[in-house]
């Protein structure tokens, strides 16, 4: 099987544990993501099948949407609601415009610190593994950027909660972003629950349940071409002989109104089915993957 299926991950779950099934149910063992989720958020989870895996690093760039509830006043160790609580002091005197006046203060183009608590590597370690080894290294800020921020809904109380929504550029940790809203309200905050509603175009309420995937008859109905997933980048199909050049790794001489310097370009052989992905740098076409072979 080749193709995207589209999971709402279940709460509890990990991201591997959804792979394991779809592992299962297909039959094969080339299965992967596009962006993890953790255990306790739910959501969109965008899986590969077969060749597709090979796609991950075009669909992990796209911008992701969630919508969520942060909590004030009580800080985690894994700054969400599954981490072990080591400060906690009652916030009643936070409004909802101190929310709102703060969270506007995140959007755009920030500097962030990603937690202990995440699978990136510090010296062939995951820094969850360090973590969980009671140490702590220092970690350097990265740039993400918050496209949008918005505060639906608050409740007061000794431990106040704000529901939001944000959309956000790949690396963004949102556990963080409540972490950090926390801090800047000078109350400390942790993420108590967590949606992703889309990932690019894929979205919420064009997802299934495992529930739904029972058999590999199911998940092929639900699975998406390759090319359709892709729909975000410029494709092109070039004559035969063209194409051949590119699967042999040759650059060629190619350009396109819609094209973007030093941007991806999906290559479609015949039949419409995604052959390799180039990069443009005019007036050439360079191959970076081929998909198919």
């Amino acid at each position: 099987m080749d193709g995207v299926v589209v999971v709402n991950k279940p709460g509890g779950a990990t991201s591997h544990d959804v792979i394991e099934h779809l592992r299962r149910v297909a039959g094969q063992k080339e299965v992967g993501h596009a962006g993890t989720l953790d255990p306790m958020a739910t959501g969109v989870l965008v899986c590969l099948l077969g060749r597709a895996t090979r796609l991950s690093p075009y669909l992990q760039e796209l911008p992701k949407a969630y919508r969520g509830v942060i909590q004030f006043g009580i800080r985690t160790n894994t700054q969400d609601a599954e981490g072990e609580i080591f400060y906690q002091k009652p916030a009643p005197h936070l409004t909802e415009e101190q929310v709102r006046t703060t969270a506007e203060r995140f959007k755009g183009r920030i500097m962030q610190i990603p937690p202990m608590f995440s699978a990136l590597r510090l010296e062939g370690k995951k820094l969850h593994e360090l973590a969980r080894q009671g140490k702590e290294v220092p970690r350097e800020p990265r740039p993400v950027t918050i496209y949008k921020l918005e505060i639906l809904g608050f409740q007061g109380g000794d431990y106040p909660t704000a529901e939001f929504e944000v959309e956000c550029s790949k690396g963004t940790y949102v556990r963080t972003l409540a972490s950090d809203i926390g801090d800047a309200l000078g109350v400390g905050a942790h993420l108590k629950q967590l949606t992703r509603t889309a990932v690019g175009n894929f979205r919420l309420e064009n997802a299934c349940t495992l529930e739904e995937l029972p058999d590999a008859d199911a998940l092929q109905e639900r699975l998406i071409a390759p090319a359709d997933a892709l729909a975000h980048l410029p494709q092109w199909s070039p004559t035969p002989a063209v194409l051949e050049r590119l699967r042999h790794g040759n650059y060629v001489q190619a350009e396109h109104p819609l094209w973007t310097p030093g941007g991806h370009v999906v290559v479609l052989d015949s039949e419409g089915k995604v052959a390799l992905i180039a990069r443009w740098l005019p007036p050439l076409l360079r191959p970076v993957r081929v998909i198919q072979g």
